[in-house]
């Protein structure tokens, strides 16, 4: 089944929130007889069915239900409009409403019984429904566009309940389908391209008179019932029946069903996309004699992308490569469009709605749930919104604030951990970075004075100058050890942010007669810290990506001793990142695979499928922080967040999740393969949005903790379950067999949290802000 990242963002009735009384939703007057005796007792006439309607109860496309849309008539004077689940539909009917469906202008009768269920706990049945025509109050109707590729129907009843938004997936329906090769897919009295949706209005109209609403294009109203619209219609209400009546009459010289059909733009690519699924059909009935001959030939170059994988497997010549290749970008760039439809949609979001579709609760994998014998609830906590949790970001500490929490000493007020918090939160002005960076990366003590600091400072400067010391002499460069070393900084250097005005300019000769490139006072500043470092750190040496963390601190603090300091407090945290065995790569790499495959197991198994498991696209995230990944200004406030260790140490990790989060669906459905995975990625580089970044990722932080703490409650549990002695033999065996079941937090993923919030298990709830 396909589908359309854009219908991620649909409105959705969830059975587990909506407001609408399951009684109500499935109740049928007495005539529409629920069909309590076998469906034989109850024949009707099938009038109209359309194949491949969804409801689609969640994002993810595991809970998209098909079904048939149907008229049936009853009697004479009698007729139904009901949507039924396709495995509720029994197979003497399925074959009725298949031959309907195929066969949409036969006016031959068709008998058969439209089953009305009973209630149920069943989440098909829930959304079922059979009501009288005459019972409609008004349709709202959505033509497919380019931010909703299916068009959608939602049925408004007289008594106040509404059916759930049924989806018209067109390219799936036997019917429309059959109209498309037989007769283009138009309508014969205006030309415009079928959908499934304004062919159900049609028929509809035979039976009641549909009128469009003045004041909404896209409400149709019975017009039986046009002075009770305002009960049910979208658009507030005013005044009197007359005055609604007024309101909602029929437009003057405008066709009733001209907002039901598709724009012309939306049309066309839908056709060009039929188009290419017809060629695909006839091409592979060719025999593979006659495809080897057709292969050979240049006029089949616009074929050969739309070939099945074993008839690719022929395509042996550069040519065929190379088309290839085009169509493989042109799916990376509809995957580009899809997600960036699906983050312009997320964005228009309302604030208290933005975020539930982060994570855990957004994705609420079903398989998850069933294979580890934990529930949504347990995990989430709660029954309700509140037990969502949501973030903390707020703007950039001012200077006025940073400078309000020092005393006359120069010491500060308030606890370090709530500057952390408040950096976190929301990053610093860039006019107390210079002073603020140096207590994050460990240079200045967060308890120390003023003139504590000025004393650390000339220790620093004069620390610095002695290593300088080692390697600045005639000596030590000439050795071909140290010139190798040194010939690789100054290449590094020369392409590290040589975009910023700060490092751009080339007003000086290069010291280096092989660079044949100019310089200037920064760059050759970066490269004596660099090789100070190469000195200081003789274990690691200097390492290619290592000068993309030197630039950034240099072109904030600009006192070169300090710059060091800062630079060495960094690569405390960061120097594994360049081992030369990748051992602290490779730990990290392997962190995030359980970590998604806890958050996000149709992510993992996508991934898996893909041979994208190994996480490679991730690899310069981790390696440089993100700093090719984020323009300049947004890289500076991402690291002094991630400096302030607020959450954890860690946190750059839930950065990673976020991304991926972020484009988690557009993933799933259009990037097939690791090549297209990767690149996609890559191409996400300067185009990420760190203010959503953040926020998503200290949601899923929290959803990550919520997680954790539920397996391990569960599995307390039923462990006390299996040692309790008045528990039954039956009880323990079930116990035992759940507990199997249950998870295992790895270590790995436990380093995640720090041990002061793993103390109890309440602090870990307590301290994730929800919606409450």
């Amino acid at each position: 089944m396909e589908s359309s990242t854009e219908d991620s963002f649909s409105i959705v009735q969830d059975p587990a929130v909506t407001s609408i009384p399951t009684s109500t939703t499935m109740k049928v007057d007495a005539a529409a007889t629920v069909a309590t005796k076998p469906p034989g007792d109850i024949p009707v006439k099938l009038l109209y069915s359309k194949s491949k309607v969804y409801v689609h109860t969640s994002c993810n496309t595991d809970g998209y239900i098909p079904g048939y849309i149907s008229i049936v008539q009853k009697d004479t004077n009698e007729h139904l409009v009901a949507w039924t689940p396709e495995n509720m539909i029994l197979s003497k009917d399925m074959d009725a409403f298949v031959q309907v469906d195929s066969n949409p202008e036969d006016e031959k009768d068709v008998a058969c019984a439209v089953m009305i269920p009973s209630l149920t706990h069943d989440m098909c049945e829930l959304y079922a429904f059979s009501n009288r025509v005459q019972d409609i109050q008004s349709l709202v109707v959505h033509a497919p566009s380019i931010t909703k590729w299916y068009g959608s129907i939602v049925i408004n009843f007289r008594d106040g309940h509404s059916s759930a938004p049924l989806w018209f997936h067109d390219d799936e329906s036997r019917s429309t389908m059959l109209q498309k090769n037989t007769q283009g897919g138009k309508f014969s009295a205006n030309n415009h391209l079928r959908w499934g949706g304004d062919e159900f209005i049609d028929r509809l109209s035979q039976l009641v008179p549909l009128t469009q609403s003045k004041q909404d294009c896209k409400l149709y109203l019975v017009e039986k019932a046009a002075g009770k619209a305002e009960a049910v219609s979208p658009t507030p209400s005013t005044g009197d029946s007359a005055a609604a009546r007024q309101r909602h009459a029929p437009k003057p010289d405008t066709s009733l069903f001209d907002s039901a059909q598709m724009d012309p733009f939306v049309a066309a690519l839908k056709e060009a996309r039929w188009n290419i699924l017809e060629k695909f059909s006839k091409v592979t009935k060719f025999s593979r004699e006659a495809a080897v001959n057709v292969l050979s030939h240049p006029a089949s170059k616009p074929i050969v992308p739309l070939l099945p994988p074993r008839l690719q497997s022929m395509c042996n010549n550069d040519a065929v490569r190379a088309t290839i290749d085009d169509y493989d970008s042109a799916r990376i760039y509809l995957a580009k469009w899809a997600a960036s439809l699906a983050a312009q949609s997320d964005q228009a979001a309302p604030l208290e709605r933005r975020y539930r579709h982060v994570g855990l609760w957004g994705h609420n994998d079903d398989s998850w749930e069933e294979q580890t014998a934990l529930g949504a609830f347990e995990v989430l906590n709660s029954e309700n919104d509140a037990s969502i949790p949501t973030h903390t970001r707020t703007g950039p500490m001012t200077a006025d604030q940073w400078y309000g929490f020092f005393d006359p000493t120069g010491r500060l007020t308030v606890d370090a951990h709530y500057i952390r918090k408040l950096i976190f939160c929301g990053g610093l002005d860039p006019n107390v970075r210079a002073e603020a960076w140096l207590f994050l990366t460990d240079v200045y003590p967060w308890d120390s004075t003023k003139t504590d600091r000025e004393r650390i400072a000339e220790e620093k400067r004069a620390k610095y100058k002695q290593l300088k010391a080692q390697w600045d002499t005639e000596q030590v460069r000439t050795l071909p050890e140290f010139m190798d070393q040194k010939h690789r900084i100054d290449k590094d250097v020369h392409r590290t942010d040589r975009t910023i005005p700060f490092y751009a300019k080339e007003d000086m000769p290069n010291p280096d007669p092989l660079m044949h490139v100019g310089t200037n006072a920064h760059l050759e500043t970066l490269k004596e810290i660099l090789c100070t470092y190469n000195v200081y750190n003789t274990d690691l040496g200097y390492v290619q990506g290592m000068s993309d963390l030197l630039s950034p601190l240099y072109a904030v603090i600009r006192d070169e001793g300090l710059v060091f300091a800062a630079f060495c407090g960094f690569m405390g945290r960061a120097k594994s990142n360049f081992y030369m065995d990748q051992t602290g790569m490779h730990q990290q790499l392997l962190t995030m695979d359980v970590l998604i495959q806890l958050m996000d197991p149709s992510l993992y198994k996508h991934l898996q499928r893909t041979d994208s498991f190994n996480l490679f696209f991730c690899f310069r995230w981790l390696l440089v922080w993100f700093k090719r990944e984020f323009s300049w200004d947004d890289t500076l406030t991402l690291w002094e967040v991630l400096w302030t260790n607020y959450l954890t140490d860690h946190f750059h990790l839930f950065i990673a999740l976020s991304i991926l989060d972020q484009h988690r669906d557009v993933m799933i459905d259009y990037l097939q393969n690791f090549d297209e995975i990767l690149k996609y990625i890559n191409d996400l580089s300067n185009n990420i949005d760190l203010k959503e970044t953040l926020q998503r990722a200290e949601i899923l932080y929290y959803q990550f903790k919520q997680r954790v703490q539920a397996v391990d409650d569960k599995r307390a549990e039923l462990k006390n379950q299996i040692n309790d002695k008045e528990a039954t033999e039956e009880d323990k065996r079930r116990a035992e067999s759940q507990l199997n079941k249950v998870p295992t937090i790895s270590e790995l993923l436990r380093r995640l949290i720090p041990d002061t919030e793993l103390v109890s298990n309440e602090k870990g709830k307590d301290d994730v802000p929800s919606r409450s």
